[in-house]
């Protein structure tokens, strides 16, 4: 189980890793939202890595007996919900700023007919 564990986490950092050398040293926009994107992605993945419990049988975070003994489950073998919930928020929000991006990148390319950040910083206006 341990192997597992630290397969997942190491891909992880190997992707944040690649995600982040693709935004510093690719020249092109796009390709840097994709990136991004991917970067967003993978924090995602590691935020809901942070809230799994490694118990038999996890359980959602719905409690569906009200009596002591299924409170006591509940809190033996239940998933933490707070990373989910910030995950969805977090879907949300990276979608909003992506399209926002792609929205920015297009009308750079209608404006100076490039997305090549090399050829924008050579730019006069």
């Amino acid at each position: 189980m341990m192997f597992a564990f630290a397969l997942i986490v190491s891909s992880i950092v190997a992707i944040i890793i690649i995600s982040l050398y693709g935004v510093a040293v690719r020249p092109n926009l796009v390709k840097k939202i994709i990136c991004l994107g991917i970067f967003s992605d993978i924090i995602n993945v590691a935020v809901i890595l942070l809230g799994y419990r490694d118990v038999k049988r996890p359980l959602p975070p719905v409690l569906t007996d009200y009596s002591q003994k299924g409170v006591e489950e509940l809190v033996k073998g239940a998933v933490d919900p707070l990373p989910q919930a910030l995950t969805i928020t977090a879907i949300v929000i990276g979608l909003a700023i992506t399209v926002l991006m792609a929205y920015g990148a297009i009308h750079i390319q209608r404006k100076y007919g490039t997305v090549d950040v090399r050829k924008l910083s050579r730019w006069e206006e």
